[in-house]
C-alpha cells in the first residue's frame, strides 16, 4: 500500500496542502508530518488583512517561509514553527499595545526585514516587540521596532542572532525611572549581537546569566541608564561598540574573562556618569578602546587581575577612579591625554600596577626626561596627585580643582616626592603617545582626523609676543 502511494505522488509530481501548491517532496507519507529538517517549503504571500498573517502562520509547517506585503498587519503573531516570517518593504505588524506583537516559541524560526509597533507596557509579562521563549537558533534580523516596551526580550533560548536591526523605547534620555531594555537575555547563552542601533530604552542591552555572548558593531545610545548591562555574565565579547549619551555607557557586574576590545565610550556625562563600570569584574582584557569625554572614564570597584591596555583616555573628568577593593590590575601603553584627573585612588599602597616592567602609559601632565633616547622617560611618574586623592574622598573639593593653590601644591609634589598620597608609580612613562595615537578621535565612530596647527591663534599669540619684546627692549632703553 506504502508503494502504491509512493507511486501516484511520483506521478502526480505535486498536490494541494492548506490552500498552496508545494513539490511533492516536501511531504511525507499521505497525512504524515512534513520533516523540520526539510530544506524546501511553500512560500506565502499575505495581503494586509485582518487575521490573514495570523492565518498564514497557523497553517505553515516547518520550512515555510510567511512574506507579508507592504500594509499594516494585526498583531499578536505567535510562531511556534520553524518559519521564515519576512516583510516585503512597507510591512508593518501594529500590536494593540497589550502582551507581545511577535511570540516565538519554535527553534530555528526566523523574522526578517519588518517593522514592528506598539507592544504592551507590563514589564511584569515582558511585553516586547519580539519576545523568543525556549527556543534555539532563532535569528532576527533588520527589524524595526519602535513604541515597545522591550525590543527584543528572550528568555531559555540559546544561539540567538539579533542582527541590524534598529530598536527604540520609550525612556527618555537619562531617565533612569524608565522601565523596558532594548535587548534583554535571560539565561540565553551563546547569542550574537551585531551591528544594531538600540536607544531610548532603561538599558540598550541587558544580558543576566547570559554566557559567551558576543556583542559586536552595535550603537547603543540615548538611554534612560546604561548602553549595555551584565549581570553574572562569564566569557562574553563587546567589540566595536559605540556607547553614548548614557548614564553608563557600559555597567558590567558580577562577570568575568570578558573581552572589551576596540570599542567607544564618549559623551557619557553626568553628575554620576561613566564610560565603562567595572565591578565585581576579574580576569578580562580591555584593550584599544576610546574613553573621550565622560564624567567618569572607567571606575572600578572589587574588580581584580584585569588588563588594561592600549586604549586611549581623552578629555575625561577622571581617567582611572579605582577602589581600594582592588587588585592585581595591569595598566599599561594606553595614553592618558588632558584628562582632569588622569587616576584617583583611595588607597596609599596597592598592587595594582601601572608599567608591566618594560613599558608604562602616556600621561600629557608628565614633562618626561629621556636621555638613552628610548621612548621611555628616565624618571618614574606618579598618576596620583594629592588633590585626587583628597577630591575622591570628599568630591566637593573639584570646584578648586584649577586654583592657585591646588596648582602650588601640585609642584610642590614634584619637588618633594614625599608629598605624593600614593606610592604607586608608573616606573616607564613613555615620552610621547606613539604613532598609534598619533590621530585625534573625533566623538562619532569613523570620523578620524589629524591634528591640525591653528595658524590663525598662533600669528595672533605671535605677534601679541613679539609686541611685548618690543616694549620691554622699549622700556630698557629710556634713561
Amino acid at each position: 500500500m506504502n508503494a502504491l502511494r509512493a507511486a501516484v505522488l511520483g506521478m502526480l509530481g505535486m498536490v494541494v496542502l492548506a490552500g498552496g501548491m508545494v513539490p511533492a517532496s516536501a511531504v511525507g507519507a499521505i497525512g504524515g508530518p512534513r520533516s523540520a529538517e526539510s530544506p524546501r517549503g511553500v512560500t506565502r504571500s499575505v495581503p494586509p488583512r485582518s487575521g490573514a498573517a495570523a492565518a498564514a502562520i497557523a497553517a505553515a509547517a516547518p520550512g515555510d517561509v510567511i512574506v507579508l506585503q507592504p500594509g499594516e498587519h494585526a498583531g499578536p503573531l505567535r510562531i511556534d514553527q520553524a518559519v521564515t516570517l519576512r516583510g516585503e518593504p512597507g510591512a508593518v505588524v501594529q500590536g494593540a499595545g497589550r502582551g507581545t506583537v511577535i511570540e516565538i516559541t519554535a527553534s530555528r524560526a526566523r523574522v526578517e526585514d519588518l517593522e514592528i509597533r506598539s507592544s504592551g507596557r507590563r514589564v511584569i509579562t515582558g511585553d516586547a516587540a519580539v519576545r523568543v521563549s525556549g527556543a534555539s537558533g532563532v535569528i532576527l534580523k533588520r527589524i524595526i521596532a519602535g513604541d515597545v516596551l522591550y525590543g527584543v526580550y528572550a528568555e531559555r533560548s540559546e544561539s540567538l542572532h539579533v542582527e541590524e536591526c534598529r530598536l527604540t523605547g520609550r525612556v527618555r534620555p537619562l531617565d533612569e525611572t524608565g522601565t523596558g531594555n532594548g535587548i534583554h537575555l535571560w539565561y540565553s547563552h551563546d547569542a550574537l549581537l551585531r551591528d544594531n542601533t538600540v536607544e531610548r530604552f532603561a538599558d540598550g542591552v541587558y544580558l543576566s546569566f547570559a554566557h559567551r555572548t558576543q556583542v559586536i558593531g552595535n550603537t547603543l545610545r540615548n538611554q534612560g541608564r546604561y548602553g549595555l548591562h551584565t549581570m553574572y555574565c562569564q566569557e562574553s565579547r563587546l567589540e566595536r561598540n559605540l556607547f553614548t549619551r548614557n548614564v553608563a555607557g557600559c555597567a558590567i557586574m558580577f562577570s568575568n574573562g570578558l573581552q572589551v576590545i576596540g570599542n567607544e565610550f564618549v559623551h557619557n556625562r553626568g553628575s554620576r556618569t561613566y564610560g565603562l563600570l567595572l565591578r565585581d569584574c576579574s580576569a578580562g582584557t580591555f584593550a584599544e578602546n576610546t574613553f573621550a569625554d565622560n564624567t567618569i572614564a572607567v571606575f572600578m570597584d572589587n574588580s581584580n587581575r584585569n588588563r588594561i591596555r592600549e586604549n586611549l583616555f581623552q578629555d575625561n573628568g577622571w581617567g582611572l577612579l579605582v577602589f581600594s577593593s582592588c587588585a592585581g590590575n595591569e595598566t599599561v601603553r594606553n595614553v592618558f591625554l588632558n584628562n582632569d584627573y588622569p587616576v584617583a585612588l583611595d588607597m596609599r599602597r596597592s598592587d595594582n600596577r601601572f608599567d608591566d616592567g618594560n613599558s608604562g602609559n602616556f600621561w600629557s601632565e608628565n614633562a618626561p626626561y629621556d636621555l638613552d633616547a628610548d621612548g621611555v622617560s628616565d624618571v618614574p611618574y606618579s598618576p596620583v596627585s594629592a588633590f585626587a586623592f583628597l577630591s575622591k574622598q570628599y568630591p566637593d573639593l573639584s570646584v578648586l580643582a584649577k586654583s592657585p593653590a591646588v596648582a602650588a601644591i601640585t609642584v610642590a609634589e614634584r619637588v618633594f616626592p614625599a608629598l605624593r598620597p600614593s606610592e604607586i608609580v608608573d616606573h616607564y612613562p613613555l615620552v610621547s603617545p606613539g604613532s598609534a595615537w598619533s590621530t585625534r578621535r573625533n566623538a562619532v565612530r569613523g570620523e578620524v582626523t589629524t591634528a591640525r596647527v591653528d595658524w590663525a591663534a598662533t600669528a595672533w599669540f605671535g605677534g601679541l609676543l613679539t609686541a611685548g619684546v618690543f616694549g620691554l627692549r622699549k622700556g630698557r632703553s629710556r634713561p
